[in-house]
């Protein structure tokens, strides 16, 4: 299952590669214009802080954007230094780009996984700012342009980054889906025991409760796209995204709902078992219930899952009175398979 949230998280970083890519080259085309004009400030280290800066959330433009001004201080400082001991050359190069990587882990500014990253960045900002020829002014105005371009790297981040509240639904739904998937499993191991009254209400206040949460994004979306033309980070995209996570909720949490209530009215059936499942159904339909469980954790999930466990529990209720409560049970899992499915396909909207 966390493999699966991480799959969609990556899909919401793919969908914003549009918007990423818009205001990249707007936040260039602006960092050079600004910084043309100032008589003080280098435009082409303006623009390329500006593309190098700009990331997929605010977050991390922020940092990208430290980062940058850090090594163009830093690079400055101690390239006026290293220029006016051993003069310009690759040897200066050398030493700078090695400097890089020691403040990087000196500052803290990243984990140490994250540490070569950005003594790369730093690297290439410190390399901006000496340049060729290096002097005071050529420095300060180098040092201006960057700054210039990381304003407007954040800026840019910041319109084409989703907007908090919709980050937040579709990670609520992700977790109501996770829930869903635990749930399942849950009730697949302990059915196959012939589970009492008390377990089985369990699962229903459980199920309860993820319908309940379920209704909550229903109405945080309508919200959403009621108040949408307040904010231009709102896109048609991210509402149709958000919309097909919420729709699938919907459909799991209703039929997860229902299960669990079939099975608390089978377990508090009549003492002679008229009401009750057929001992011999207990474990094709735990098989079943299984088999939707582990199909809401995978990345490619299938249309039909569990047949043959399907197809046994209803042969055995077919000895029974209870043909038409499993074979309810069973539409309820296939009705999960499929709303999983259709949230895969349905996907962004094109561009």
């Amino acid at each position: 299952m966390r493999g699966e949230r991480l799959r969609k998280r990556a899909a919401r970083i793919d969908r914003s590669y549009t918007r990423i890519a818009a205001a990249t080259s707007l936040a260039a085309f602006l960092a050079y214009i600004v910084a043309q004009a100032l008589p003080l400030a280098s435009a082409v280290p303006a623009a390329i802080t500006a593309v190098i800066a700009t990331q997929a959330s605010f977050h991390q433009a922020t940092k990208g954007a430290f980062i940058q001004v850090t090594g163009a201080l830093v690079g400055a400082a101690v390239a006026l230094g290293i220029v006016s001991v051993v003069g310009s050359g690759a040897v200066t190069i050398l030493l700078l780009v090695a400097l890089c990587f020691v403040v990087a882990r000196l500052l803290h500014v990243a984990s140490p996984d994250e540490s070569p990253l950005v003594a790369t960045a730093l690297a290439v900002t410190v390399i901006l700012v000496i340049g060729t020829n290096l002097t005071t002014e050529l420095a300060v105005e180098r040092f201006a342009g960057i700054v210039i371009g990381a304003i407007f790297a954040v800026l840019a981040s910041y319109v084409a980054s989703p907007t908090k509240a919709t980050r937040n639904l579709e990670d609520k739904a992700d977790d109501v889906q996770e829930r869903l998937g635990q749930l399942l499993e849950r009730i697949a191991v302990e059915l196959r025991t012939d589970p009492g009254p008390e377990t089985v209400r369990a699962w229903f206040d459980e199920a309860v409760d993820l319908r309940n949460q379920v209704l909550g994004l229903a109405a945080a979306l309508e919200d959403l796209k009621m108040n949408r033309r307040w904010s231009i980070r709102v896109t048609t995209s991210d509402l149709h995204a958000v919309q097909a996570e919420v729709d699938a909720c919907q459909i799991m949490s209703t039929r997860a709902l229902s299960l669990a209530s079939d099975l608390r009215r089978a377990s508090t059936s009549n003492t002679d078992g008229s009401g009750a499942l057929p001992p011999a159904a207990l474990s094709p339909l735990a098989d079943l219930i299984a088999a939707t469980a582990a199909n809401l954790a995978t990345d490619d999930p299938t249309r039909t899952i569990g047949k043959t466990a399907a197809h046994q529990a209803v042969r055995e209720a077919e000895r029974t009175a209870q043909i038409a409560l499993i074979g309810g049970i069973v539409s309820h899992m296939e009705q999960i398979n499929q709303a999983k499915v259709d949230e895969e396909e349905a996907g962004p909207l094109p561009r």
